[in-house]
Protein backbone atom coordinates (compact mmCIF):
# COMPACT_ATOMS: atom_id res chain seq x y z
CA UNK A 1 0.00 0.00 0.00
CA UNK A 2 1.49 3.35 -1.02
CA UNK A 3 1.24 6.33 1.32
CA UNK A 4 -0.21 9.75 0.45
CA UNK A 5 2.22 12.63 0.98
CA UNK A 6 0.74 15.98 2.05
CA UNK A 7 3.05 18.97 2.49
CA UNK A 8 2.14 22.20 4.28
CA UNK A 9 3.80 25.44 3.09
CA UNK A 10 5.57 27.99 5.22
CA UNK A 11 3.94 31.12 6.62
CA UNK A 12 3.21 33.46 3.72
CA UNK A 13 3.68 30.68 1.17
CA UNK A 14 1.38 28.33 -0.72
CA UNK A 15 1.51 25.17 -2.83
CA UNK A 16 3.85 26.85 -5.33
CA UNK A 17 6.62 26.43 -2.74
CA UNK A 18 6.54 22.73 -3.60
CA UNK A 19 6.37 23.08 -7.38
CA UNK A 20 9.59 21.12 -8.01
CA UNK A 21 8.58 18.39 -5.58
CA UNK A 22 5.15 18.00 -7.20
CA UNK A 23 6.87 17.49 -10.52
CA UNK A 24 9.16 14.83 -9.02
CA UNK A 25 6.68 12.97 -6.78
CA UNK A 26 3.38 11.90 -8.38
CA UNK A 27 0.38 12.33 -6.12
CA UNK A 28 1.99 14.85 -3.77
CA UNK A 29 -0.68 17.12 -2.27
CA UNK A 30 -0.67 20.49 -0.53
CA UNK A 31 -3.49 22.41 1.11
CA UNK A 32 -4.18 26.13 1.51
CA UNK A 33 -4.03 27.82 4.89
CA UNK A 34 -7.44 28.76 6.31
CA UNK A 35 -7.75 32.12 8.05
CA UNK A 36 -6.86 32.00 11.73
CA UNK A 37 -9.06 33.09 14.61
CA UNK A 38 -7.76 35.74 16.97
CA UNK A 39 -7.67 33.29 19.86
CA UNK A 40 -6.06 30.45 17.89
CA UNK A 41 -2.93 28.80 19.25
CA UNK A 42 -0.80 26.67 16.96
CA UNK A 43 -2.44 23.45 18.32
CA UNK A 44 -6.00 24.76 17.93
CA UNK A 45 -5.25 26.01 14.43
CA UNK A 46 -3.65 22.66 13.55
CA UNK A 47 -6.79 20.83 14.66
CA UNK A 48 -8.83 22.80 12.13
CA UNK A 49 -6.27 22.28 9.38
CA UNK A 50 -6.41 18.54 10.12
CA UNK A 51 -10.07 18.55 9.11
CA UNK A 52 -9.03 19.59 5.59
CA UNK A 53 -6.63 16.70 5.06
CA UNK A 54 -7.57 14.14 2.41
CA UNK A 55 -8.86 10.80 3.59
CA UNK A 56 -6.12 8.24 3.13
CA UNK A 57 -5.42 4.79 4.53
CA UNK A 58 -1.75 5.72 4.86
CA UNK A 59 -0.70 9.35 5.29
CA UNK A 60 2.73 10.96 5.52
CA UNK A 61 2.54 14.59 6.57
CA UNK A 62 5.26 17.16 6.11
CA UNK A 63 5.84 20.86 6.01
CA UNK A 64 8.26 23.67 5.36
CA UNK A 65 9.16 26.04 8.22
CA UNK A 66 5.85 27.10 9.84
CA UNK A 67 4.14 24.28 7.93
CA UNK A 68 6.37 21.74 9.64
CA UNK A 69 5.40 23.09 13.05
CA UNK A 70 1.71 22.81 12.17
CA UNK A 71 2.34 19.29 10.82
CA UNK A 72 3.79 18.26 14.18
CA UNK A 73 0.68 19.49 15.96
CA UNK A 74 -1.60 17.78 13.44
CA UNK A 75 0.28 14.53 14.07
CA UNK A 76 -1.04 14.54 17.63
CA UNK A 77 -4.58 14.58 16.20
CA UNK A 78 -4.48 12.26 13.18
CA UNK A 79 -1.30 10.21 13.81
CA UNK A 80 0.10 9.90 10.26
CA UNK A 81 2.75 7.32 9.39
CA UNK A 82 5.43 10.00 9.85
CA UNK A 83 6.11 13.73 9.83
CA UNK A 84 8.77 15.20 7.54
CA UNK A 85 10.25 18.58 8.45
CA UNK A 86 11.74 20.72 5.66
CA UNK A 87 13.73 23.65 7.02
CA UNK A 88 11.58 23.53 10.15
CA UNK A 89 11.97 22.67 13.83
CA UNK A 90 10.41 20.92 16.81
CA UNK A 91 10.51 23.93 19.15
CA UNK A 92 10.43 27.74 18.84
CA UNK A 93 13.76 27.73 20.67
CA UNK A 94 15.35 26.71 17.37
CA UNK A 95 14.24 29.92 15.64
CA UNK A 96 17.01 32.50 15.30
CA UNK A 97 17.38 34.54 18.52
CA UNK A 98 17.01 37.85 16.65
CA UNK A 99 13.53 36.74 15.57
CA UNK A 100 12.48 35.42 18.98
CA UNK A 101 13.60 38.67 20.61
CA UNK A 102 10.95 40.49 18.57
CA UNK A 103 8.00 38.64 20.16
CA UNK A 104 6.90 41.67 22.20
CA UNK A 105 7.10 43.87 19.11
CA UNK A 106 4.97 41.39 17.18
CA UNK A 107 2.26 41.49 19.87
CA UNK A 108 2.12 45.28 20.06
CA UNK A 109 2.45 46.21 16.39
CA UNK A 110 -0.89 46.87 14.63
CA UNK A 111 -1.80 44.22 12.07
CA UNK A 112 -1.89 46.62 9.06
CA UNK A 113 1.87 47.17 9.47
CA UNK A 114 2.39 43.49 8.62
CA UNK A 115 1.19 44.14 5.07
CA UNK A 116 3.90 42.77 2.75
CA UNK A 117 6.06 45.29 0.93
CA UNK A 118 7.87 44.36 -2.27
CA UNK A 119 10.97 46.35 -1.33
CA UNK A 120 11.11 44.68 2.09
CA UNK A 121 10.99 41.23 0.54
CA UNK A 122 13.85 42.18 -1.78
CA UNK A 123 15.91 43.18 1.26
CA UNK A 124 14.95 39.93 2.99
CA UNK A 125 15.93 37.80 0.01
CA UNK A 126 19.31 36.90 1.48
CA UNK A 127 17.70 35.96 4.80
CA UNK A 128 15.33 33.60 3.02
CA UNK A 129 18.09 32.15 0.89
CA UNK A 130 16.67 33.25 -2.47
CA UNK A 131 18.96 32.21 -5.31
CA UNK A 132 17.94 35.02 -7.64
CA UNK A 133 15.16 37.28 -8.96
CA UNK A 134 12.92 34.35 -9.90
CA UNK A 135 12.81 33.13 -6.29
CA UNK A 136 12.12 36.65 -5.02
CA UNK A 137 9.32 37.10 -7.55
CA UNK A 138 7.69 33.82 -6.51
CA UNK A 139 8.10 34.61 -2.81
CA UNK A 140 6.38 37.97 -3.40
CA UNK A 141 3.56 36.37 -5.40
CA UNK A 142 2.90 33.98 -2.52
CA UNK A 143 3.14 36.30 0.48
CA UNK A 144 1.15 39.12 -1.15
CA UNK A 145 -1.89 36.85 -1.18
CA UNK A 146 -2.14 36.79 2.63
CA UNK A 147 -3.82 39.27 4.93
CA UNK A 148 -1.63 41.27 7.34
CA UNK A 149 -3.75 39.91 10.22
CA UNK A 150 -2.91 36.32 9.28
CA UNK A 151 0.80 37.06 8.96
CA UNK A 152 0.84 38.78 12.36
CA UNK A 153 -1.07 35.92 13.95
CA UNK A 154 1.24 33.30 12.41
CA UNK A 155 4.44 34.93 13.65
CA UNK A 156 3.00 35.35 17.12
CA UNK A 157 1.66 31.79 17.20
CA UNK A 158 4.97 30.19 16.28
CA UNK A 159 6.93 32.33 18.76
CA UNK A 160 4.55 31.39 21.60
CA UNK A 161 4.22 27.75 20.52
CA UNK A 162 4.32 25.10 23.24
CA UNK A 163 4.91 21.85 21.30
CA UNK A 164 2.69 18.84 21.86
CA UNK A 165 4.53 15.47 22.12
CA UNK A 166 4.58 13.78 18.70
CA UNK A 167 3.51 10.10 18.70
CA UNK A 168 4.98 9.23 15.27
CA UNK A 169 8.45 9.16 13.64
CA UNK A 170 9.84 12.53 12.59
CA UNK A 171 12.34 12.98 9.76
CA UNK A 172 14.09 16.24 9.00
CA UNK A 173 15.99 17.82 6.10
CA UNK A 174 17.59 21.24 6.55
CA UNK A 175 19.79 23.77 4.78
CA UNK A 176 23.28 24.46 6.11
CA UNK A 177 22.84 28.21 5.53
CA UNK A 178 19.34 28.66 6.92
CA UNK A 179 19.31 32.04 8.68
CA UNK A 180 15.72 31.81 9.97
CA UNK A 181 16.12 28.44 11.70
CA UNK A 182 19.90 27.97 11.86
CA UNK A 183 21.15 24.43 11.27
CA UNK A 184 23.22 24.67 14.44
CA UNK A 185 19.99 24.91 16.47
CA UNK A 186 18.34 21.74 15.12
CA UNK A 187 19.28 18.09 14.63
CA UNK A 188 18.22 17.17 11.10
CA UNK A 189 18.64 13.75 9.54
CA UNK A 190 20.17 15.40 6.50
CA UNK A 191 21.81 18.78 5.96
CA UNK A 192 21.94 20.13 2.41
CA UNK A 193 25.17 22.13 1.91
CA UNK A 194 24.66 25.73 0.84
CA UNK A 195 20.87 25.67 1.16
CA UNK A 196 18.96 28.42 2.93
CA UNK A 197 15.37 28.64 4.15
CA UNK A 198 13.75 28.25 0.71
CA UNK A 199 15.49 24.96 0.03
CA UNK A 200 12.48 23.38 -1.72
CA UNK A 201 13.08 25.88 -4.54
CA UNK A 202 16.81 26.52 -4.47
CA UNK A 203 17.89 22.92 -3.82
CA UNK A 204 14.90 21.08 -5.21
CA UNK A 205 16.61 17.85 -6.28
CA UNK A 206 18.15 16.86 -2.92
CA UNK A 207 14.93 17.81 -1.12
CA UNK A 208 12.87 15.69 -3.51
CA UNK A 209 15.34 12.81 -3.15
CA UNK A 210 15.01 12.95 0.65
CA UNK A 211 11.21 12.92 0.39
CA UNK A 212 11.27 9.93 -1.94
CA UNK A 213 13.53 8.02 0.46
CA UNK A 214 11.17 8.68 3.35
CA UNK A 215 8.14 7.68 1.30
CA UNK A 216 9.79 4.34 0.52
CA UNK A 217 10.41 3.89 4.24
CA UNK A 218 6.87 4.70 5.33
CA UNK A 219 4.87 3.39 2.39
Amino acid sequence: MSATLVLLPGLGADARLFGPQKAAIPGLLSIAWPEARLDDTLPSYAARVAAQLPRADSLVLGGSSFGGMVALEIAAVVQPRAVILIGSCRSPRAVAPWIRSASHLVRTTPAPLFRPRRWALTLAGSLLGCSGPADETLAWAMVSGYSPAFLKWGIGALLSWRPTPVPVPVRHVHGSRDRIIPASRVRPDRVIPGAGHLLTLTHAEPVSAFLKEQMRTFA
